[in-house]
């Protein structure tokens, strides 16, 4: 179907059913809301603040969630990715939301005992960073804060570097020659500071200050007013309490573990609730009733308006669109094409203007992602992942489209690898010599030929496989022309560089291959200068004079030779991609065959081969696939397609953990 059709909806019904209808509409999925204009007695709702409330509640709720992951992760299987949200039906959601302040202030709470142990966390790396730092004065048997008496003063402090008590009395007698009214004791040194205490007669205070700040003395950065065992042994007590703070907050999250499918459909439930008033904001209102706009696909809109008229007092319009109107563009494809939404939404969505690119580049996607990858033991390992997934894995629409593409992908694959003789590289005829003494050639395993051994046969083969995509992508083009009328402009656009391509393609061939028929170069030499001379003459058609038209021309016939150059060039990737992949495979199987005792080997090569395809298939797959998604982006799209078109975003239950379901 590929674009849906769009139709223009507007819905004017009493005040008093607008929750109802709203709700209805939001679990429904089908209008695509436009913003309605202040007019006269029509005004607007203002729902920033009632928003931000839901976005606060929505933070709590993430925030407890990301809490319990953190402390109480849940135990999930290896593929519990792929599954498919949790269905609810639709009744017991709204019973659930009687349920919703409880499990807030749950959430609240949860975020407070996380508050708490970061906070012990932090008071206790504090503690143990102040223990640190008094361990070595634990000798010292006076406060720290200590500094005289009546006849003496003190000093406590560290010195840089490691001292040993001789050391630091020949350090003290040359910095004070000849005075003997002091005395120190090292109390611990390390090989950074040594800490000392030292004690004068008042009269010489002055001089040991500068002989000890001559030395590098300093103070403690936080002298204790007790002698530091005393306050050691109490931030080891305070150490201890709070870890039992931390353990008694970690138990409180873990006891509340089992909330986590009520927090889960609590963020669920404020996120359709933001997007509800975040709709809301967009409706126009009078004192009785309040009017919708909006855009809704055609296919729907007889059924939403019975389903409305059945419910409630309602007044709906539905009118097909104008040349002014933008319409949202929403993609639907059979089971073939549909994998590709997802690739030209990541490109860009096609204006109205535009075709849906998927069903045109499908074909081209999944035959240049096998012949890329062309193992078929790769392709037979990506089928059957695919289809055990869709057979037992509850699986979102999305997750079955993009496994539809990789079934598809590999069943393309599994053709390639066939055609070229790739079976996990060379691995059969790796066997059979090594473990039964049998040659088995490579290239008799290939249906066609065996690319290792004939690179340039593949590489012509690519250019070929090239052009017939551009050609496609031309071929949409003149359909799009000659569609909106411009048949003209269809036949000039096109034709004229299909003969220049055409009648080049066997003269570039014969100039890399020797095998080119010379019938093939002699016709493509004149079905070139037809071509080329048609180029000229018309390129520059829109321009108003002589020189303008020849100018215009010889700048299209530029645009043409290097552009469509480079762009079949970009097919040598094919090629490439396709040679790595079975060389890197060939050199996985050798190295299983480097022992030379046969147990041994075949344990090698067991390992090897399952690690190394591993890698291979899963390196290879992500660089196949990009360079596929690029032959579509660059190469195919540049011949037809613009995009810039808007998503159709209805207003809807915008769920992640619960898929809400309308009961039958």
């Amino acid at each position: 179907m590929a674009k849906v059709e769009m139709s223009k909806i507007e819905l004017l019904a009493p005040i008093e059913q607008s929750k109802e209808i709203f709700d209805f509409l939001q679990f429904s999925s089908v209008i695509d809301l436009s913003d309605s204009e202040d007019n006269g007695d029509i005004y607007k709702l203002s729902t920033s603040q009632t928003v931000s409330q839901f976005e606060k509640n929505l933070s709590i709720s993430r925030s407890s969630l990301a809490v319990l992951d953190k402390y109480s992760p849940e135990n999930k299987g290896l593929l519990s990715s792929f599954s498919g949200r949790e269905e609810m039906p639709i009744s017991e959601y709204l019973k659930k939301t009687e349920e919703m302040n409880k499990i807030l202030n749950e959430c609240y709470d949860i975020n407070s005992f996380e508050k708490a142990i970061s906070k012990s966390d932090a008071d206790i790396a504090r503690h143990r960073a102040m223990l640190d730092r008094l361990r070595p004065w634990l000798s010292l048997d006076i406060p720290m804060q200590f500094e005289k008496t009546v006849h003496t003063s003190a000093f406590i402090g560290n010195l840089p570097g490691e001292y040993s008590h001789d050391r630091l009395q020949k350090a003290f007698s040359e910095k004070l020659e000849g005075e003997d009214r002091f005395d120190f004791k090292l109390i611990a040194s390390s090989q950074e500071r040594s800490y000392v205490f030292v004690i004068c007669h008042k009269e010489c205070e002055e001089q040991v200050y500068k002989a000890l700040r001559a030395l590098g003395f300093a103070h403690p950065g936080d002298p204790t007013k007790h002698p530091p065992r005393v306050r050691y042994e109490r931030l080891e007590k305070e150490i201890k309490s709070l870890e039992l703070q931390k353990a008694k907050a970690l138990k409180e999250i873990e006891d509340r573990a089992s909330l986590r499918g009520d927090i889960e459909f609590l963020c669920d439930y404020f996120t359709i609730r933001k997007d509800k008033y975040d709709a809301l904001s967009k409706l126009a209102l009078s004192k009785r009733v309040f009017i919708i706009n909006g855009y809704i696909a055609t296919r729907e809109a007889d059924k939403l308006v019975k389903k409305l008229e059945s419910k409630w007092t309602v007044a709906v319009s539905i009118s097909t669109l104008s040349e002014d109107d933008e319409p949202p563009i929403l993609l639907d494809n059979n089971t073939f094409s549909a994998p590709m939404e997802s690739i030209t939404e990541m490109y860009a969505l096609p204006t109205k203007e535009d075709v849906d690119p998927s069903s045109a580049m499908s074909f081209f996607y999944y035959f240049f992602f096998g012949l890329m990858l062309s193992d078929a033991g790769y392709g037979i390992i990506m089928v059957l992942a695919a289809m055990l997934a869709k057979r037992f894995m509850k699986l979102e629409s999305s997750m079955k489209k993009t496994l539809n593409m990789f079934l598809f992908c590999g069943i393309s694959t599994i053709f390639w690898g066939v055609m070229f003789g790739g079976f996990f590289g060379d691995i059969i005829p790796v066997i059979a010599r090594e473990f039964f003494n049998t040659e088995i050639p490579t290239a008799s395993l290939a249906l066609w030929f065996e690319p290792l051994a004939d690179p340039m046969r593949l590489l012509m083969y690519s250019f070929l496989f090239g052009i017939v995509h551009l050609f496609a992508g031309l071929g949409v083009r003149f359909a799009m022309l000659w569609k909106s009328g411009k048949k003209l402009d269809a036949f000039l656009d096109v034709v004229p560089v299909y003969m220049l391509v055409t009648g080049a393609a066997p003269i570039c061939a014969a100039i890399i291959s020797k095998g080119i028929p010379e019938w093939t170069t002699s016709a493509g030499k004149y079905l070139a200068i037809i071509g080329l001379i048609s180029v000229v003459l018309t390129a520059g058609r829109s321009s108003k004079n002589i020189f303008g038209k020849l100018g215009g021309g010889l700048f299209g016939l530029y645009n043409i030779g290097s552009g469509y150059l480079g762009d079949i060039l970009s097919y040598s990737r094919l090629l490439a991609l396709g040679l790595c992949t079975g060389v890197i495979a060939s050199v996985v199987n050798l190295l299983g065959t480097i022992p030379q005792s046969t147990p041994v080997k075949a344990v090698v090569l067991v390992i090897a081969f399952i690690v190394g395809h591993t890698v291979n298939i899963a390196i290879n797959l992500i660089g196949t696939y990009v360079h596929t998604n690029r032959l579509q982006y660059v190469e195919f799209f540049s011949k037809f397609y613009e995009g810039g078109g808007k998503a159709f975003s209805p207003l809807t239950a915008n769920t992640k953990y619960f898929k809400l379901m309308e009961e039958k």
